[in-house]
């Protein structure tokens, strides 16, 4: 596949040295494993080829990879979650997690500045937090399918749009010409306004054709009458 190609694909990953799986894409996968959830969601992810969506090496395959094709991927570090940098191992006055009433303990994940790490020591009123990811400096492995290859304009922009903006209630985009329509809840208007840039600017580079974005609370009549059209002339 080409850069910027979309594609929906499937994966589990697990650790070389212990074969624990740490991540999938398949419910049965995550049955077995033990990490299950409820209320997530299992099944083909879209990706788009070539854009950091996945990790390096799994983007490197994919470029070589066509719809259909399965792989085994061994990845380094490099090509994985990354070597482990000392920097990223930072020291915090135990005060300051005082302040938000947390009591740190080794092993308890914190959220600092946006940031995710792991408590390793608290001692003489210092914490000690790892950033580190769990998987970094290691190697991993990855059952690697390309399910489909996404050619379609209309679905393109349909499956980039949920993807941007992974909501309960699938997002909804109506493609007419160069313009491209989001319907997004209205409760939700403000919280995904700052993402809408963004959004923008990779549904243009992969969706050439779109000129416009525009986020809406409802379609107008005019994509209705269309949409109505459309499928009575396919009856």
């Amino acid at each position: 596949m080409d850069k910027k190609s979309v594609a929906l694909i499937e994966f589990t990953g697990k650790e070389v040295a212990t074969q624990k799986v740490f991540d999938t894409t398949s419910q049965k996968e995550a049955e077995e494993n033990g990490f299950y959830r409820e209320n997530a969601v299992f099944g083909p992810i879209p990706v788009i080829v070539g854009h950091g969506d996945v990790l390096p090496g799994l983007d490197d395959a994919l470029l070589e990879m066509k719809e259909g094709e399965s792989r085994n991927l061994k990845l380094s570090a490099a090509k994985g979650f990354g070597e482990r940098k000392k920097e990223l191992v930072v020291i915090v006055p135990l005060q300051e997690f005082h302040k938000r009433n947390i009591k740190p303990g080794p092993g308890l994940v914190v959220d600092l500045n946006g940031q995710y790490g792991k408590v390793q020591t608290v001692s003489g009123g210092r914490v000690r937090v790892d950033m580190n990811s769990d998987l970094a400096g290691k190697e991993v492995e990855y059952e690697l399918k390309v399910v489909r290859e996404i050619t379609k304009p209309e679905e393109k922009a349909q499956l980039i749009t949920e993807k941007f903006f992974p909501l309960k209630e699938k997002a909804q985009t109506k493609l007419q010409g160069e313009d491209l329509k989001v319907k997004l809840p209205k409760e939700l208007a403000k919280n995904v306004a700052p993402f809408v840039g963004a959004f923008t600017k990779v549904v243009r580079e992969v969706v050439p054709q779109i000129k416009k974005v525009e986020v809406v609370e409802e379609f107008d009549d005019a994509a209705g009458k269309q949409e109505k059209s459309e499928k009575k002339s396919k009856k």
